[in-house]
């Protein structure tokens, strides 16, 4: 990013990585790999989709919604949004567990995956 001095802890740019799953049955199995991997410090925060917003009662959808709301799934009123900051080798570790635990995330209705570089962070040891 041009202008903006980001950070790199010995040699490596850190990251913010976020994961909204919405296979929450996958979670726990997911965190406990990343344990296993010696990555910490995730943060999980409940999560809905705008879809799963707009479907509600109580919120005033747009004309066009009304023939997509046969699509929801009513039971998945949630999803789950896992932010946890990591070096780019960490990066590349949780992607590969997400993708052994979940499969693809091209699939609907699974998820999805990004990083963002920082160029600020305290608090958390991403060495």
């Amino acid at each position: 990013l041009k202008g903006i001095d980001l950070l790199y802890i010995g040699g490596i740019l850190v990251e913010l990585l976020v994961l909204i799953l919405n296979k929450v049955e996958c979670l726990g199995e997911i965190l406990a790999h990343m344990m296993e991997a010696g990555i910490s410090g995730a943060t999980v925060v409940d999560s809905q989709g705008m879809l799963t917003v707009l479907g509600k009662d109580d919120v005033e959808a747009p004309p066009i919604f009304g023939s997509l709301r046969q699509f929801l799934n009513p039971e998945r009123e949630s999803s789950k949004m896992v932010l946890v900051v990591l070096n780019q080798q960490q990066v590349a570790c949780v992607r590969a567990i997400v993708g052994q635990v979940v499969g693809s995330l091209g699939q609907p209705n699974t998820g999805i995956l990004f990083t963002m570089p920082l160029s600020y962070v305290e608090g958390v040891n991403v060495e």
